[in-house]
């Protein structure tokens, strides 16, 4: 498994950071990894994605996933297994939301799971690029969440 953890205190309140996340088109311009956008649904707090994407520059099937909303507090989501991409990987992760003096802590986690064989070469090859990537996603993250105005 490998796992990228980045985090960011955005000047704005949990509600505003919730509807960018589960927007897949305007979060893409925040996740460099996510492609074009091949579906979305929402049922209340639960959103199907599909889209394609990239991993350190380098395209991989298309994937779906389950994003559910908790509240104000959290977003996680995670894969679902689909032809191809069940053959390649799992993931999962998600945004735990704090409350602060000065707007709310986010925290943004990834995590993906390689099978064999695709895990000998694809963990060390992403490794230390996923945990940097994630990083720079939060701070592009916080950028366009607080350049949109205030509603």
């Amino acid at each position: 498994m490998i796992e990228g953890v980045g985090e960011a205190v955005i000047e704005r309140p949990p509600e505003a950071i919730i509807a960018f996340v589960t927007s897949l088109e305007r979060y893409k311009r925040a996740d460099l990894k996510i492609g074009r956008v091949l579906e979305e649904r929402r049922d209340g707090d639960r959103i199907f994605m599909r889209h394609d994407g990239a991993l350190r520059g380098i395209p991989g099937p298309p994937v779906s996933l389950e994003m559910v909303i908790h509240g104000t507090t959290a977003v996680r989501y995670r894969g679902i297994p689909t032809f191809p991409s069940r053959f390649v990987l799992t993931f999962d992760g998600g945004f735990e939301l704090t409350p602060t003096d000065g707007g709310t802590r986010v925290v943004h986690t990834e995590r993906f799971r390689f099978h064999p064989p695709w895990r000998w070469f694809a963990e060390p090859f992403l490794r230390d690029w996923l945990a940097a990537d994630v990083r720079e996603e939060m701070l592009r993250l916080k950028a366009l969440v607080e350049a949109e105005p205030l509603e």
